[in-house]
């Protein structure tokens, strides 16, 4: 294999697909990426088994070939290198070449015959949902998936499709999220799959937020599978029932307090600052039309603020994780959100006026 291509082409394609790659694997050909040059294209694939990313573009060859080679050291070397330079790689036996003006590196390769690439895939189902619109129902909710919970099914996302509906949800057990977005085409079936939590996350930091241009979801009994472009991104799905997360949805509650939302952000950052840093624990009380927010920690420190609210029932008290509140409020849109709440032990609903296809379910704390 013999090629020369831009520093910014290639860059640009590795960050696309290193992110598949472990950085240490027992596997050590898991921590290579597969660099495949034809006379006129340039393909570079990147996996964990779990997910897949592949980068497709043209460039010419001087000498057709397949190799791989270390995905982050690789990486590293062509961010390294002096902008608008040429790059060029040529494989000798087991290694591989880079110059860059005057620069010279050797690493070693493993065979490309050896490289783990995902078989053809029998896609079933397909949709298409603008770019941008897909990152945004992604990031809606995926800081709600588990991490590494023994419940595996929680550590990733759901992706519900009914008629003409894509819904996004995810929780870790305390709390729930839930967004949808009407698709402009539907399946004569509703499907539900559950996406790695690598994988959504890899997908999401492939998605362009400025690009109204249709991306397809095609999906399998096994795999989901997105074409971006020159860029294919494949992952496993997590094999698993889903908790039935409507029942966890709070219905009919008993105090809807409305909040300025830029207001409650700021005020929820400051009392959290005093909180216990193992728990995050805070206690809101509503009495006469005012909403106190207090935290306090180990060290006997404490901070406490309160807010003005239409609230004229009786003493109401609830704790909270507070990067819980915090986080549902940051992804929420608008000026306005609506705090619901039935009990000091039921959960509660968050959403905004101007947001009404996402909701936010938040279990309290004993505090």
């Amino acid at each position: 294999m013999k090629l020369t291509i831009s520093k910014e082409t290639l860059l640009e394609q590795l960050t696309h697909v290193v992110g598949a790659v472990e950085k240490k694997h027992t596997s050590k050909i898991l921590e290579n990426i597969l660099i495949h040059a034809t006379e006129n294209n340039l393909k570079l694939v990147g996996t964990d088994l779990e997910i897949e990313l592949s980068s497709e573009f043209p460039t010419q060859a001087e000498e057709a070939g397949q190799i791989t080679a270390p995905a982050r050291k690789l990486y590293e070397i062509c961010k390294a290198l002096p902008a608008d330079c040429f790059v060029m790689f040529e494989t000798e036996g087991d290694r591989l070449h880079i110059k860059g003006l005057r620069s010279r590196f050797e690493l070693a390769t493993l065979p490309a015959d050896e490289y783990p690439l995902l078989d053809d895939i029998p896609i079933q189902n397909e949709v298409s949902i603008p770019e941008k619109d897909l990152k945004i129902l992604l990031e809606k909710v995926s800081f709600s998936m588990a991490n590494q919970d023994v419940r595996y099914y929680l550590n990733g996302l759901l992706l519900e499709l009914n008629n003409n509906k894509l819904l996004s949800v995810s929780t870790d057990g305390h709390r729930l999220a839930v967004s949808e977005f009407n698709l402009s085409n539907s399946l004569e079936n509703s499907l539900k799959i559950i996406v790695p939590r690598k994988g959504i996350l890899e997908l999401s930091r492939l998605l362009d937020s400025t690009s109204d241009l249709p991306v397809s979801l095609q999906i399998s009994d096994n795999h989901i599978r997105v074409n971006k472009d020159n860029i294919r991104f494949t992952s496993k799905l997590i094999d698993g029932k889903y908790p039935d997360y409507q029942a966890a949805i709070p219905a009919n509650c008993n105090h809807s307090i409305e909040l300025d939302r830029e207001q409650f952000k700021n005020t929820l950052a400051r009392v959290s600052i005093l909180s216990n840093e193992k728990f995050r624990g805070i206690r809101i009380r509503l009495l006469d039309g005012t909403m106190t927010l207090h935290s306090n920690n180990p060290e006997n420190e404490s901070a406490e603020e309160e807010i003005d609210i239409n609230y004229s029932g009786d003493l109401f008290e609830i704790g909270f994780n507070v990067t819980y509140l915090l986080e549902a409020v940051n992804h929420l849109e608008g000026d306005v959100v609506k705090l619901e709440l039935s009990s000091p032990d039921s959960s509660a609903l968050l959403h905004s006026p101007d947001d009404p296809k996402t909701r936010y379910v938040v279990m309290p704390i004993r505090l």
